[in-house]
């Protein structure tokens, strides 16, 4: 019981020091951001990207309707009379 509460002392006394913001820093870096920032996104090159040649629109060819031609009417020949043959000529 006696070591819980001097755990649980030394802890609350500890707390106020563990956020001061005073004192001395040492670190030690190499250079190379753990994070990216907002400021300077980040691009990845693209590589291997292949655009082709845009596509071939063929127009479809006019449709002209004509009207209909009018109608011609033909008219019947007029009957012709066809003359009887001539009477074979007698032989002499």
């Amino acid at each position: 019981m006696f070591r819980k509460l001097t755990l649980a002392a030394l802890v609350i006394v500890a707390l106020p020091l563990a956020s001061a913001q005073a004192g001395v820093r040492i670190g030690l870096g190499i250079g190379v951001p753990i994070y990216r920032p907002y400021y300077r996104p980040y691009y990845r090159p693209v590589v291997g990207v292949y655009v082709g040649p845009p596509p071939v629109y063929v127009a479809p060819a006019p449709v002209y309707v004509q009207p209909a031609p009018a109608p011609i009417y033909v008219q019947p020949a007029p009957a012709q009379v066809v003359a009887p043959p001539p009477p074979p000529i007698p032989a002499n």
